[in-house]
């Protein structure tokens, strides 16, 4: 996987967050930090959801806006990312989007033809789900195959399990697994919402309590590694192709 390197030192902050509804919304104070030094894990940076997330609520220039940036805050990193496709997601319109993603020398992978709980779907139909974002991303992908099941689902039983991977192994994908996970994607709609209602200050103060929030997750899963496995561990990062990462990265 064409992935990157980000060693030293990382603020992690103290508060993870969870939205469930309109009422259960925090305030977002700006979160304590306290250094927590990361060395020597490296950490693979891998993003779901190409070309970008939410289409209905962003437009392909806006999409297109946010792979820049994303380039631009890697690029400075020295980092190349693996990015996960929707496929029925990509069109004429969204195209540049993963174009320009592509073109920075990120890696694109399969995430499913229209992101569907794999628990959901039978075998033949996780097979026409993964045939046809494969055909989509023929000219995409070079070098290794890479799959990312939504959601993170990958079988409740052993028989489902062996059955996606019979799937993926038919089209020479590996599955890629996450071990810093995270509730980005809610951060992501809280923050979409203040900048439609003009509350740039609340719109602030979701993204520090964001990075804080990405920072204490960090922290927390290498803790997990090292006291489990009594070792620091290479791990692998999952984030999305949205508004929030654009603007935080």
């Amino acid at each position: 996987m064409p992935v990157l390197v980000v060693c030293g030192a990382a603020l992690i902050g103290a508060t993870v967050l969870m939205f469930r509804d309109a009422d259960d919304r925090p305030e977002f104070p700006n979160e304590p930090v306290a250094e927590v030094i990361t060395a020597p894990s490296r950490v693979a940076i891998t993003i779901d959801d190409l070309p970008y997330v939410m289409p209905s609520r962003t437009t392909p220039a806006e999409g297109l806006r946010y792979v820049q940036r994303i380039n631009a805050a890697l690029q400075q990193h020295g980092i190349i990312a693996t990015g996960f496709a929707v496929g029925q997601q990509i069109n004429a319109a969204s195209e540049p989007a993963l174009r320009a993603f592509a073109d920075a020398g990120h890696g694109i992978g399969n995430h499913s033809w229209s992101h569907p709980d794999y628990g959901t779907l039978t075998e033949a139909a996780f097979r026409d789900e993964t045939r046809r974002t494969d055909a989509v991303l023929e000219d995409w992908i070079a070098g290794p195959r890479y799959y990312r099941f939504p959601f993170l689902r990958e079988g409740e039983t052993e028989e489902t399990k062996e059955a996606a991977d019979r799937v993926l192994a038919e089209f020479g994908y590996r599955n890629v697994p996450v071990t810093i996970d995270n509730d980005e994607w809610r951060y992501n709609a809280e923050y979409l919402d203040a900048l439609a209602q003009n509350d740039a200050a609340l719109a602030e103060r979701i993204a520090r309590t964001y990075v804080a929030h990405m920072q204490e997750r960090t922290g927390y899963f290498q803790g997990l590694a090292q006291s489990t496995l009594g070792a620091d561990v290479d791990h692998i990062l999952l984030i999305h192709l949205n508004r929030i990462k654009a603007s935080s990265l």
